[in-house]
């Protein structure tokens, strides 16, 4: 899986509400731009998933990330 196919899945999760926080208000197109930022900030290891808070979230991005 590519860098940019990692961060898509991330962003996906991001969305989905599995982690991260999602942008309440605003197109979709900008609620889709917000995820993604996080996400490459996930991939980048700026952003921590947390597994003592967030056990589904963190196995889901360490998936992704070994992938």
């Amino acid at each position: 899986m590519s860098e940019l196919e990692k961060i898509e899945k991330i962003a996906q999760g991001i969305m989905a509400g599995y982690y991260g926080e999602k942008q309440k208000c605003g197109t979709e197109y900008q609620k889709w731009t917000y995820a993604v930022l996080q996400a490459d900030k996930i991939y980048k290891g700026d952003y921590i998933v947390n597994k003592e808070t967030n056990d589904y979230g963190y196995d889901y991005v360490q998936q992704i990330l070994q992938s």
